[in-house]
């Protein structure tokens, strides 16, 4: 049972230090060694866990995208009104973000690239359906673009909002989170 533990822990490690330095440096600029360093263990440890770095950084993607997409859908309240609906899904882009802050950058810098396997394609493709399909079936409320393009604005802003809060001229307190949020909804909506 303890070597198990040990086997985890030594995988968690390796996904740690993996992530902090993907994040910094990218994918191309993190070598598997590098990795090793950041996780106190041999280079050959990781290649015991993972088969390569794309592995590596998939193993990661898909944990995240997951833990994004479980957040955002877990609370949502599909028997509420659109505003409603909407308010919950920036609210849990917010607190993703503020809980995991270095998973949200690293999953922001890996979409769409081309070592991504089918299964983080997958489970790109889990929250995009259903963000999808919030804006489908409330295509009568919202301006007449594809949802592809609603999901864009909003994504976008949010993005935006979080690297400009890392210089200081933007705090993402409740009350600036409150605001944005209203901003984006009359962006997205039709005009009343």
């Amino acid at each position: 049972m303890v070597e198990k533990s040990l086997k985890l822990n030594k995988s968690e490690e390796i996904l740690n230090a993996a992530l902090e330095l993907f994040t910094a440096k990218g994918f191309d600029g993190t070598a598997v060694p590098l990795i090793a360093e950041r996780a106190n263990v041999a280079a050959g440890t990781i290649y015991r866990y993972f088969a390569s770095k794309e592995e590596l950084v998939n193993s990661l993607f898909q944990r995240w995208q997951e833990s994004l997409y479980n957040k955002i859908k877990s609370d949502f309240p599909t028997e509420e009104n659109p505003r409603e609906q909407f308010h919950c899904i920036w609210q849990a882009m917010a607190e993703f973000q503020r809980d995991n802050p270095l998973a949200f950058d690293f999953l922001e810098m890996q979409y769409n690239l081309p070592y991504l396997d089918k299964k983080s394609v997958e489970k790109r493709a889990l929250l995009l359906k259903f963000l999808t399909r919030f804006a489908h079936n409330n295509r009568n409320i919202f301006r007449n673009l594809p949802p592809d393009a609603l999901i864009a604005i909003v994504w976008g802003a949010f993005v935006g909002l979080v690297k400009g809060s890392r210089n200081g001229k933007i705090k993402l307190d409740s009350a600036f989170l409150k605001e944005s949020e209203e901003l984006m909804w009359i962006a997205i909506r039709l005009p009343t």
